[in-house]
């Protein structure tokens, strides 16, 4: 008949239909299964560490010694008592490296790995 011709709708109604991502909602989904995965490999990698497994402790004895941090002492302190001769800063990273300390604070009674001279 003569009137005018019906135009149907063709996008889905909302929340129906495909999920489309653009290029950058691509990118935002790999960049955060990246950081997920990065973030599992930490978990994992620390969780290794923390088993022992690597240098056997007798070995670590040998050449190092324990000792316990008393009240003002610092890192800088138990570096020079470790090892008068040698660099405080060399000491004190490698303090910071064996005890996998975050920072350089430490607390009196705290037991800590140093180098024997």
């Amino acid at each position: 008949s003569g009137g005018r011709p019906v135009v149907r709708n063709r996008r889905p109604a909302p929340g129906r239909g495909p999920v489309v991502l653009t290029r950058r909602g691509r990118i935002v989904v790999a960049a955060f299964l990246a950081l997920v995965a990065a973030g599992l490999l930490l978990v994992l990698a620390r969780g290794a560490d923390a088993t022992g497994a690597g240098v056997p402790p007798d070995r670590y004895s040998q050449n190092l010694s324990r000792v316990a941090v008393r009240p003002g002492d610092t890192l800088w302190s138990i570096a020079v008592r470790a090892d008068p001769a040698a660099d405080p800063r060399l000491v004190v990273q490698r303090i910071t490296d064996l005890n996998a300390l975050a920072g350089t604070g430490i607390m009196p009674g705290q037991a800590l790995w140093v180098p024997k001279r």
